[in-house]
């Protein structure tokens, strides 16, 4: 009986921890991207550079997180890619911003944007 409850609360705690992490990174990356939007309505450039780099931290944080503990689905090799091409867009995005290229820039952030939405989709049905 003993060794049933201390699973169960391990796994609770587990659980716990994760729901955890993801909501602090979530709510993170939901930071970085308004950071983002109010760098480029008051053409602050810092903004949405500091932006980005919440955004990259952010993303970090989800290569160590088991996806699959919060997912009811098998699609945990899509989030992975999902992450790697957030990184990529991110860097691209960076880069263009630290040239001056603005237009390119929204373009990209639209690039940013649509990854969010491609995992939400996935992690919770879209």
């Amino acid at each position: 009986m003993r060794k049933v409850l201390l699973t169960i609360a391990l796994a609770s705690a587990t659980s716990f921890a994760n729901d955890t992490t993801i909501n602090a990174t979530m709510q993170l990356m939901k930071q970085g991207m308004e950071q983002i939007q109010t760098g480029f309505m008051y053409n602050a450039k810092s903004e949405v550079i500091k932006g980005i780099e919440t955004l990259e931290n952010s993303n970090e944080i989800f290569k160590n997180v088991d996806v699959a503990s919060f997912t009811n689905n098998n699609k945990v090799q899509v989030t992975n890619n999902i992450n790697k091409k957030l990184a990529s867009d991110l860097a691209s995005f960076k880069n263009a911003v630290n040239a001056g290229q603005f237009s390119e820039a929204t373009k990209l952030y639209g690039d940013v944007m649509h990854n969010c939405v491609s995992c939400h989709t996935i992690v919770r049905g879209w």
